[in-house]
């Protein structure tokens, strides 16, 4: 997995937020989550019933962005896409993995947080 970032880029925090059909919220993030970005990221997570968290494009993931997961994930409905290697690591050696619903891409993600009607009822 490549960072998209390039070397005359900023670090920190950006996202982006798309509405999807259901009621999903899909949050793509580039740059940095660390405790100087954490804020950012908090404010990223803030809202929404179910969100996908796309981390393709972070190119590092701190306890501290951990954290602000987990606490949303405690809240509401969430799918996280994993990122790249370091983003990957992060969540193995603090045992989020475990916690969170964790998926290969968006669409994977968007298929988790889709609600399959029930038999004899219409969608």
């Amino acid at each position: 997995m490549h960072c998209f970032r390039t070397i005359d880029e900023p670090s920190g925090l950006t996202y982006t937020t798309t509405e999807r059909p259901g009621g999903i919220r899909v949050i793509t993030l580039v740059g940095d989550i660390d405790a100087a970005t954490a804020e950012t990221f908090d404010e990223a997570l803030a809202s929404g019933e179910r969100l996908v968290v796309d981390l393709t494009r972070v190119a590092f993931l701190s306890c501290a962005g951990v954290r602000s997961l987990l606490a949303a994930n405690a809240r509401t409905k969430l799918a996280v896409v994993r990122g790249g290697h370091a983003v990957t690591r992060s969540l193995q050696a603090t045992g989020a993995d475990a916690l969170l619903e964790i998926h290969p891409g968006v669409g994977a993600a968007l298929a988790d947080l889709t609600p399959v009607p029930e038999p004899g009822r219409e969608a």
